[in-house]
Protein backbone atom coordinates (compact mmCIF):
# COMPACT_ATOMS: atom_id res chain seq x y z
CA UNK A 1 0.00 0.00 0.00
CA UNK A 2 1.35 3.24 -1.06
CA UNK A 3 0.47 5.72 2.19
CA UNK A 4 2.84 8.54 0.55
CA UNK A 5 0.30 8.20 -3.25
CA UNK A 6 -2.66 8.61 -1.70
CA UNK A 7 -1.45 11.46 0.95
CA UNK A 8 0.29 13.03 -1.84
CA UNK A 9 -3.70 12.84 -3.42
CA UNK A 10 -5.58 14.16 -0.21
CA UNK A 11 -3.21 17.32 0.37
CA UNK A 12 -3.55 18.14 -3.72
CA UNK A 13 -7.24 17.72 -3.19
CA UNK A 14 -7.38 19.92 -0.41
CA UNK A 15 -5.51 22.99 -2.86
CA UNK A 16 -8.39 22.26 -4.79
CA UNK A 17 -11.19 22.04 -2.65
CA UNK A 18 -10.26 25.48 -0.75
CA UNK A 19 -8.63 27.41 -4.38
CA UNK A 20 -12.26 26.58 -5.99
CA UNK A 21 -14.24 27.37 -2.91
CA UNK A 22 -12.58 30.62 -2.28
CA UNK A 23 -13.36 31.63 -5.59
CA UNK A 24 -16.82 32.15 -5.07
CA UNK A 25 -16.76 34.14 -2.44
CA UNK A 26 -13.86 36.63 -3.14
CA UNK A 27 -16.52 36.83 -6.48
CA UNK A 28 -19.14 38.13 -4.13
CA UNK A 29 -16.93 40.28 -2.10
CA UNK A 30 -15.78 41.68 -5.36
CA UNK A 31 -19.03 42.08 -6.81
CA UNK A 32 -20.28 44.07 -3.89
CA UNK A 33 -17.23 46.55 -3.68
CA UNK A 34 -17.18 47.33 -7.18
CA UNK A 35 -21.42 47.60 -7.32
CA UNK A 36 -21.48 45.40 -9.93
CA UNK A 37 -24.45 42.72 -10.82
CA UNK A 38 -26.62 41.62 -8.57
CA UNK A 39 -25.01 43.93 -6.09
CA UNK A 40 -25.59 47.36 -8.75
CA UNK A 41 -28.75 48.43 -7.48
CA UNK A 42 -28.46 50.17 -4.30
CA UNK A 43 -31.45 48.88 -1.66
CA UNK A 44 -32.88 52.37 -0.03
CA UNK A 45 -31.39 52.42 3.83
CA UNK A 46 -31.77 55.34 6.22
CA UNK A 47 -28.36 53.84 8.35
CA UNK A 48 -24.81 54.71 7.77
CA UNK A 49 -23.47 50.56 6.56
CA UNK A 50 -22.57 50.43 3.35
CA UNK A 51 -24.92 48.54 1.03
CA UNK A 52 -24.82 44.58 1.17
CA UNK A 53 -23.00 44.45 4.61
CA UNK A 54 -24.35 41.69 5.32
CA UNK A 55 -23.66 39.64 1.90
CA UNK A 56 -20.08 40.83 2.23
CA UNK A 57 -19.82 39.78 5.87
CA UNK A 58 -21.24 36.28 4.81
CA UNK A 59 -19.06 35.74 2.46
CA UNK A 60 -16.10 36.65 4.47
CA UNK A 61 -17.13 34.37 7.18
CA UNK A 62 -17.63 31.44 4.35
CA UNK A 63 -14.10 32.03 3.41
CA UNK A 64 -12.90 31.27 7.08
CA UNK A 65 -15.20 28.58 7.48
CA UNK A 66 -13.69 27.04 4.52
CA UNK A 67 -10.02 27.46 5.53
CA UNK A 68 -11.50 25.60 9.32
CA UNK A 69 -12.54 22.65 7.19
CA UNK A 70 -9.63 22.22 5.13
CA UNK A 71 -7.53 21.77 8.15
CA UNK A 72 -9.87 19.43 9.67
CA UNK A 73 -9.26 17.70 6.33
CA UNK A 74 -5.63 17.84 6.53
CA UNK A 75 -5.26 16.88 10.52
CA UNK A 76 -7.37 13.73 9.47
CA UNK A 77 -5.17 12.98 6.03
CA UNK A 78 -1.92 13.08 8.21
CA UNK A 79 -3.72 10.75 10.88
CA UNK A 80 -5.00 8.27 8.05
CA UNK A 81 -1.13 8.13 6.77
CA UNK A 82 0.44 7.73 10.16
CA UNK A 83 -2.06 4.78 10.64
CA UNK A 84 -1.37 3.34 7.65
CA UNK A 85 2.60 3.43 8.18
CA UNK A 86 1.30 1.81 11.34
CA UNK A 87 -0.63 -1.15 10.14
CA UNK A 88 0.03 -1.98 6.39
CA UNK A 89 3.22 -0.22 5.13
CA UNK A 90 5.82 -0.61 8.44
CA UNK A 91 3.37 -2.50 10.32
CA UNK A 92 4.51 -1.96 14.29
CA UNK A 93 2.50 -1.53 17.27
CA UNK A 94 2.33 0.71 20.44
CA UNK A 95 3.22 -1.31 23.98
CA UNK A 96 0.94 0.92 25.49
CA UNK A 97 -1.50 2.86 22.81
CA UNK A 98 -3.30 4.33 25.69
CA UNK A 99 0.00 6.13 27.33
CA UNK A 100 1.86 6.78 24.05
CA UNK A 101 -1.20 8.59 22.80
CA UNK A 102 -1.99 10.42 26.25
CA UNK A 103 -0.19 13.67 24.06
CA UNK A 104 -1.71 13.46 20.57
CA UNK A 105 -1.41 10.94 17.97
CA UNK A 106 1.28 13.63 16.48
CA UNK A 107 3.80 13.12 19.62
CA UNK A 108 3.43 9.12 19.45
CA UNK A 109 3.98 8.17 16.12
CA UNK A 110 6.70 10.56 16.23
CA UNK A 111 8.43 8.98 18.82
CA UNK A 112 7.63 5.61 17.52
CA UNK A 113 8.77 6.12 13.94
CA UNK A 114 11.79 8.05 15.49
CA UNK A 115 13.12 4.77 16.64
CA UNK A 116 11.83 3.03 13.88
CA UNK A 117 13.73 4.99 11.37
CA UNK A 118 16.83 5.74 13.46
CA UNK A 119 16.48 9.28 13.66
CA UNK A 120 16.08 12.06 16.32
CA UNK A 121 14.38 14.26 13.30
CA UNK A 122 17.10 17.36 13.63
CA UNK A 123 17.64 16.16 9.98
CA UNK A 124 14.55 16.63 9.38
CA UNK A 125 13.32 20.09 7.77
CA UNK A 126 9.61 20.00 8.99
CA UNK A 127 8.64 22.17 11.58
CA UNK A 128 7.04 19.97 13.80
CA UNK A 129 5.38 22.54 16.06
CA UNK A 130 3.37 23.43 12.85
CA UNK A 131 2.37 19.33 12.25
CA UNK A 132 1.25 19.72 15.78
CA UNK A 133 -0.54 23.24 15.40
CA UNK A 134 -2.71 21.59 12.11
CA UNK A 135 -4.23 19.04 14.61
CA UNK A 136 -4.94 21.44 17.44
CA UNK A 137 -6.74 23.64 14.81
CA UNK A 138 -8.71 20.83 13.52
CA UNK A 139 -9.47 19.71 17.15
CA UNK A 140 -10.57 23.50 18.30
CA UNK A 141 -12.43 24.03 14.93
CA UNK A 142 -15.05 21.02 15.11
CA UNK A 143 -16.43 22.25 18.28
CA UNK A 144 -18.16 25.56 18.10
CA UNK A 145 -18.86 27.71 21.49
CA UNK A 146 -21.07 30.02 20.82
CA UNK A 147 -24.16 30.28 18.33
CA UNK A 148 -23.74 33.76 17.56
CA UNK A 149 -20.81 33.78 16.06
CA UNK A 150 -18.97 30.82 13.26
CA UNK A 151 -15.29 32.57 14.77
CA UNK A 152 -13.42 29.80 16.29
CA UNK A 153 -10.87 30.92 18.96
CA UNK A 154 -7.61 29.78 21.09
CA UNK A 155 -7.92 28.94 24.38
CA UNK A 156 -5.02 29.52 27.05
CA UNK A 157 -4.35 25.99 27.07
CA UNK A 158 -3.50 25.97 23.39
CA UNK A 159 -1.56 29.60 23.72
CA UNK A 160 0.45 28.36 26.52
CA UNK A 161 1.72 25.41 24.35
CA UNK A 162 2.04 27.64 21.43
CA UNK A 163 2.84 31.66 22.55
CA UNK A 164 3.10 32.09 18.71
CA UNK A 165 0.34 30.62 17.12
CA UNK A 166 0.31 29.97 13.86
CA UNK A 167 -3.21 30.49 12.19
CA UNK A 168 -3.51 34.24 13.52
CA UNK A 169 -3.98 37.30 11.21
CA UNK A 170 -0.86 39.20 11.75
CA UNK A 171 -3.29 42.14 13.27
CA UNK A 172 -3.94 39.56 16.51
CA UNK A 173 -0.56 37.81 16.48
CA UNK A 174 0.69 42.00 17.37
CA UNK A 175 -1.76 41.94 19.84
CA UNK A 176 -0.80 39.14 21.28
CA UNK A 177 3.16 39.38 21.22
CA UNK A 178 2.78 43.46 22.38
CA UNK A 179 4.40 44.25 25.96
CA UNK A 180 1.29 45.29 27.06
CA UNK A 181 -0.65 41.91 26.33
CA UNK A 182 -1.24 38.43 28.52
CA UNK A 183 -3.43 35.83 28.22
CA UNK A 184 -4.95 36.98 31.03
CA UNK A 185 -5.77 40.50 29.81
CA UNK A 186 -6.48 39.58 25.98
CA UNK A 187 -9.65 38.35 24.45
CA UNK A 188 -8.71 35.21 22.96
CA UNK A 189 -7.08 35.50 19.29
CA UNK A 190 -9.92 33.76 16.47
CA UNK A 191 -7.95 31.32 14.86
CA UNK A 192 -7.74 31.83 11.30
CA UNK A 193 -6.75 29.75 8.19
CA UNK A 194 -6.05 32.04 5.26
CA UNK A 195 -4.93 30.61 1.92
CA UNK A 196 -1.25 31.26 2.66
CA UNK A 197 -0.82 29.77 6.02
CA UNK A 198 -2.86 26.82 4.60
CA UNK A 199 -0.86 26.23 1.92
CA UNK A 200 2.55 26.03 3.69
CA UNK A 201 0.99 23.72 6.46
CA UNK A 202 0.20 21.63 3.34
CA UNK A 203 3.47 22.09 2.12
CA UNK A 204 4.88 20.60 5.47
CA UNK A 205 2.60 17.89 5.68
CA UNK A 206 3.95 16.92 1.79
CA UNK A 207 7.62 17.30 3.01
CA UNK A 208 7.08 15.35 6.35
CA UNK A 209 5.67 12.59 3.90
CA UNK A 210 8.88 13.32 1.70
CA UNK A 211 11.27 12.69 3.90
CA UNK A 212 9.67 9.44 5.26
CA UNK A 213 9.38 7.74 2.24
CA UNK A 214 13.09 8.58 1.28
CA UNK A 215 14.06 6.36 4.70
CA UNK A 216 11.28 3.98 4.71
CA UNK A 217 13.81 1.39 3.89
CA UNK A 218 15.20 2.19 7.41
CA UNK A 219 12.27 -0.19 9.27
CA UNK A 220 13.60 -3.02 7.39
CA UNK A 221 16.57 -3.14 9.58
CA UNK A 222 14.70 -1.91 12.64
CA UNK A 223 12.56 -5.06 12.07
CA UNK A 224 16.32 -7.10 11.03
CA UNK A 225 16.82 -6.23 14.67
CA UNK A 226 14.00 -6.78 16.91
CA UNK A 227 13.83 -11.05 15.38
CA UNK A 228 15.96 -11.97 18.13
CA UNK A 229 14.66 -10.28 20.95
CA UNK A 230 11.10 -11.80 19.43
CA UNK A 231 12.77 -15.27 19.13
CA UNK A 232 13.86 -15.73 22.83
CA UNK A 233 10.60 -14.43 23.97
CA UNK A 234 8.73 -17.06 22.06
CA UNK A 235 11.61 -19.53 23.63
CA UNK A 236 10.52 -18.54 26.83
CA UNK A 237 6.60 -18.94 26.37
Amino acid sequence: MDAFYFLKSRTQFIRFFYAEGAKGFADVKHRIENELPPFDDRPYSEDSDPPYLSEWMDAETAREVLGIACISMLSDSLKLYFRMLEERVIRFSFENRKAAFRDGFVPAYFAALGEILDTDWSDCPVDRNLIEQVVLARNRGQHGEDITSFDVRYDKAMLEKHPRPFFIGDDEMSVLTSEEGSLASLLMPTLKVSADRLAKALDEVDVLAEWIEARIERARDWHLSRRPAQAAASRAE
